[in-house]
C-alpha cells in the first residue's frame, strides 16, 4: 500500500507525524497507539497551529492506530480543538477510522456533540488513497 508522503515534515515523535502541502492546502496527522493525555493534547493543538499558520482547507487524520480518548480528553477535544477547527481554514476533513473500535466510537461522541459543523465536511473512510482523492476534489 502506498502512503501519503507530504513534503514537509512539521513535527514527529513517536506518537505522531503531522505533516502538510501548501501547495495543495492539506495537512495531515498519522498517529500511533495509545496516547498520554498530555500527549494528545500538544498534538492537536500542532496540528491546529499547522492548519491555521498556513491556512489549510483540507486534512486527513490517519487514526488507524489510535487507541481511545478518555472521558477527559474528549472533553478537552470538545471545548479546545473543535472551535479551533470550526472556526479555521479548513473545509474538508477525512478520517481514517481506527481499527480500535472504542477510539471509532469516542470520535462519534465527539462529532456528535459538535452540532452544526457549517463550512467544514466530514468524511470517514477506512484507507488513507480513498480518503486522499476526496481531499483533493474541487470544493
Amino acid at each position: 500500500m502506498m502512503l501519503l508522503t507530504l513534503p514537509k515534515v512539521y513535527y514527529e515523535s513517536y506518537a505522531v507525524t503531522i505533516r502538510y502541502d501548501e501547495e495543495q492546502s492539506l495537512g495531515m496527522a498519522v498517529w500511533q497507539g495509545k496516547l498520554r493525555s498530555e500527549e494528545i493534547r500538544e498534538a492537536i493543538l500542532l496540528c491546529g497551529y499547522v492548519v491555521e499558520r498556513y491556512g489549510l482547507t483540507r486534512w486527513l487524520a490517519d487514526n488507524r492506530k489510535m487507541r481511545a480518548f478518555s472521558p477527559e480528553d474528549q472533553l478537552w477535544i470538545l471545548q479546545n480543538a473543535v472551535p479551533q477547527i470550526l472556526t479555521g481554514s479548513l473545509r474538508r476533513m477525512a478520517t481514517v477510522v481506527s481499527e480500535d473500535v472504542q477510539h471509532t466510537e469516542s470520535i462519534a461522541q465527539i462529532v456528535e456533540r459538535t452540532g452544526d459543523t457549517a463550512n467544514l465536511v466530514l468524511c470517514d473512510f477506512s484507507e488513507q488513497e480513498a480518503a486522499v482523492e476526496w481531499l483533493l476534489q474541487e470544493f
